[in-house]
């Protein structure tokens, strides 16, 4: 993207791109720092010769410059766009890698329940056998048969003809007895092969996910070496021109003729937004560029979040958990102190209000009522759809005040694990690829 191709050529780019190039100006050929325009009249010996070769050598250096200066916009643009891919394939592949962990652990339970099932049925078949043997021995010595048993026991005269006949009837509800407990130990344990299968499966399928994560942490490696190549002032001065494009285009968003054409200045300003975000995030241009892509996103019929105005205590208490976090960098998958990715911040902060969710942005949409987006209250999550697959980002709103304070940017403040490279922050609520809001 060109909004800070020239500043960011500062840092990758090839040969030596001054500031003044970078604004659009030549700096001197020997880099001195003042002119090489000499100030005094030339001599007689060199006359006008003299003062065209050293304008030519100026125009020579200029245009070199210009041409370098071209060609690191085009690398800057390449890096700004892997930056926005590959940080999509990140966020995609780190829910997948979530859903296959909440699949496994669910199967796990299941596997868990059938083999204690199956120890219960087996005891009971144990059980059964020696029920009835004893009954049948109690029966025999006491002579307190039930009165079915007795009327039985009536036809016969001797001891030899009662035996044999309640050997039959206690055989036969032994057999009864054992075959219906061992019908269900087979159901059990073809349910238990079943889910066996289920969780290698889903074991191999985890693999799979967890490799395409590490390839694409793999693939981002440029990138990220690049953003920390333009850390300090360069990525200071990348936002700015982030923020200086972000504006002109929620600019030319408000004054579009047609929809497309506000809805394509409106992706051009939360590009624009990005880029600021992710080489200079919280600072005051990243926050300008996000706050001009919502102004441009509202005008091209986006849409807007407010504050409802009646927290829950539990929403209350789960944003508070979350700010335990501040400070904590994000990790693919991850959900302790040492490191959270999106649903793994939102997972434990509502934890700590009573609230059991799955570690999946997607899951934890599903999971709970929608609320609108002009009603939301402290601890309500948001969730978005980058990469165009499905939810693959959740924050958690905060709000205008916190603890009777004023929050950092006010009605329009949320809490997040945004991405690799940052730690958890407060920043500013962006409306694009927003997809909908859900309260625990």
């Amino acid at each position: 993207m060109a909004c800070s191709a020239a500043v960011l050529a500062l840092a990758v780019g090839p040969g030596p791109v001054g500031p003044a190039a970078a604004a659009g100006t030549n700096p001197p050929a020997d880099g001195s720092g003042s002119s090489t325009t000499s100030t005094k009249p030339p001599s007689s010996r060199s006359g006008h010769h003299s003062v065209t070769a050293t304008t030519s050598t100026i125009s020579a250096a200029a245009a070199a410059q210009q041409k370098q200066i071209k060609s690191t916009e085009a690398r800057v643009a390449k890096i700004e766009s892997q930056i926005s891919h590959e940080q999509d394939t990140l966020d995609q592949a780190d829910e997948r890698y979530n859903q296959s962990v909440v699949n496994l652990d669910s199967t796990r339970t299941a596997l868990q329940e059938t083999s204690a099932s199956i120890a219960a049925v087996q005891a009971k078949l144990v059980t059964e056998r020696d029920n009835l043997r004893n009954d049948a021995i109690q029966d025999y010595i006491s002579n307190s048969s039930s009165t079915a048993v007795a009327e039985i026991f009536s036809a016969p005269t001797t001891g030899t003809q009662i035996r044999n006949v309640y050997q039959k009837i206690g055989a036969g509800d032994v057999a009864l007895d054992v075959a219906r407990v061992q019908a269900g130990q087979r159901k059990l344990a073809a349910t238990r092969s079943k889910l066996l299968s289920e969780q290698q499966a889903e074991t191999t399928q985890l693999g799979v996910e967890d490799r395409a994560r590490q390839a694409a942490a793999a693939a981002s490696s440029l990138s990220e070496a690049t953003l920390a190549e333009v850390k300090g002032t360069l990525s200071q001065q990348i936002a700015q021109e982030a923020a200086t494009e972000a504006a002109a285009a929620a600019k030319a968003a408000s004054s579009a003729s047609s929809p497309a054409a506000a809805q394509a200045a409106a992706a051009q300003a939360s590009a624009a937004a990005q880029v600021a975000s992710t080489v200079s995030g919280g600072s005051a241009a990243a926050q300008s560029a996000t706050t001009a892509a919502n102004q441009a996103a509202a005008s091209a019929g986006s849409v807007g979040f407010s504050y409802g105005g009646s927290p829950t205590a539990a929403g209350l208490a789960a944003v508070h958990a979350a700010m335990q976090y501040l400070g904590v960098p994000y990790v693919w998958g991850g959900a302790s102190s040492a490191g959270v990715d999106c649903s793994g911040l939102t997972m434990l902060a509502w934890a700590n209000a009573g609230v059991t969710m799955d570690h999946s942005a997607a899951d934890q949409y599903a999971a709970f009522p929608h609320v609108s987006p002009n009603d939301l209250e402290p601890g309500d999550l948001l969730f978005y759809d980058f990469g165009g697959t499905g939810i693959d980002h959740v924050v958690m709103y905060v709000g205008p005040t916190l603890d009777g304070q004023p929050t950092a940017y006010g009605s329009a403040t949320i809490i997040q694990a945004a991405h690799t490279g940052t730690v958890v922050t407060f920043d500013p609520v962006w409306s694009e690829g927003f997809v909908g809001a859900a309260q625990p």
